[in-house]
């Protein structure tokens, strides 16, 4: 049986952020860009994301049983947004080894939370202003079809459907936030014998991955889904 804390150097009651410590301190130099085995740097991953969720690592705790986690369609969005992120990256005209990849991600998707919180706080003040000037608007003709009324519910309704939208879109990037706390980006890559940047060619892999992972979950039955 894999001891998972013993994986990552930690004590059992190690807090998350230490396990979050330990896992980039040992995945430095234990991956396979650095002479590790693709298969340690795997157990060192599965650890981290056992011994950073609570449920899972209360049952790791009581049993020694490393439950799988299921794969959940609502990541199939936050996964597109770290791809996205990742291309404009590797097509950069910038060295992308001097980088600090995971950082301009980072930056880049809390700006984009940003604007889009923004967006919501203009669509509910128009909304509100909406809901003002229609209690505004009468008719002279007692009994005729207010238009400039139906046109004021119209806009309501527009600027309630982009704050849902907008709302789902922060919640997608949140996720992809929380997706790419669990990873790290080594340092210090060099241009392997083709010359190529490692990291370029890493991130590309990376992409790659992260599209055939996106479209396995889309296509998943919705209750197979956990």
């Amino acid at each position: 049986m894999i001891d998972l804390y013993r994986l990552l150097g930690i004590k059992r009651g190690a807090s998350k952020a230490e396990v979050r410590k330990a896992y980039r301190r040992k995945a430095k130099v234990s991956h396979p860009d650095k002479g590790g085995s693709a298969e340690a740097f795997s157990a060192l991953a599965t650890a981290h994301d056992v011994l950073s969720d609570e449920r899972r690592r209360e049952r790791y705790d009581a049993t020694g049983e490393i439950v799988a986690t299921k794969p959940d369609n609502a990541d199939v969005a936050a996964i597109e947004i770290i791809a996205q992120k990742l291309g404009l990256i590797i097509h950069s005209e910038h060295d992308v080894s001097a980088l600090g990849i995971g950082e301009m991600i980072e930056q880049a998707i809390r700006e984009d939370i940003a604007r889009r919180q923004a967006g919501i706080a203009d669509h509910n003040r128009a909304i509100e202003r909406a809901a003002r000037l229609r209690a505004r608007v009468k008719r002279k003709a007692d009994g005729a079809d207010n238009m400039l009324a139906r046109v004021l519910d119209w806009h309501e309704r527009s600027a309630k459907d982009l704050i849902k939208k907008s709302e789902e879109a922060v919640s997608s990037m949140e996720r992809a936030l929380a997706i790419l706390d669990g990873y790290s980006f080594i340092e210090d890559l060099t241009a392997d014998a083709d010359g190529e940047d490692q990291v370029a060619k890493a991130l590309r892999d990376t992409i790659q991955t992260l599209d055939e992972l996106a479209a396995i979950l889309a296509a998943q039955p919705k209750e197979a889904v956990g």
